[in-house]
């Protein structure tokens, strides 16, 4: 790929975001995408060669910007458990998703439309997510806050389950409208329910 500029790409990626939150994908034209985000149809071909990489490249930004969240276990403030890097992690999760919420309801619809952007939405976003947070449970289980037998990949999936499937029915199929979620209530009842089973 040749490459835009970090901030062309910046412009493109806000551009898909914006008009993924409001379109399916199939009606999503590149001329669409160079008008929302100013950068001209020729470049963003030449740099992202086809709508399916468009995709990934936002997906795969979205996990940066939650998996900065994280930090390792030595960087901790004085007195800071697990828990509370658990429920802090939680935190961010649920915002960053809740932030996303057209993006990700758009592309939830779609994927239950088109196994094709399913599949890439759960390789690129649910699979890589999951190794992101194995990598932090490994740390954790590696300075022994967590049972040396524990399936990690397994705990990864549930924690992250746990979290967002909450957000995505709440917010995306229309519970907000018949319930209020309680977000401390629910971050800690996470973390405790978890440090139960992994410890």
């Amino acid at each position: 790929m040749t490459a835009l500029t970090a901030e062309q790409q910046r412009k493109v990626l806000d551009g898909a975001v914006q008009l993924f939150a409001k379109s399916d994908l199939d009606a999503i034209t590149l001329d669409k995408l160079s008008r929302t985000s100013g950068i001209s149809s020729f470049d963003i071909v030449r740099h992202y060669q086809s709508r399916e990489n468009i995709l990934v490249a936002v997906l795969e930004r979205e996990l940066e910007l939650m998996a900065s969240a994280a930090h390792a276990p030595e960087l901790r403030m004085p007195g800071e458990t697990l828990r509370d890097e658990l429920q802090v992690l939680a935190r961010v999760i649920l915002e960053e998703y809740r932030r996303r919420i057209p993006f990700l309801g758009r592309l939830l619809a779609q994927s239950l439309q088109d196994p094709k952007v399913g599949a890439l939405f759960y390789r690129c976003f649910i699979v890589q997510g999951r190794r992101l947070f194995t990598e932090f449970l490994n740390e954790r289980k590696a300075v022994g806050e967590l049972r040396r037998d524990l399936d990690v990949e397994a705990a990864a999936a549930i924690f992250l389950a746990a979290v967002t499937g909450p957000i995505l029915l709440v917010e995306v199929f229309g519970g907000r409208d018949v319930e209020r979620l309680d977000d401390d209530r629910l971050l800690a009842s996470i973390a405790d329910v978890f440090l139960r089973g992994v410890r």
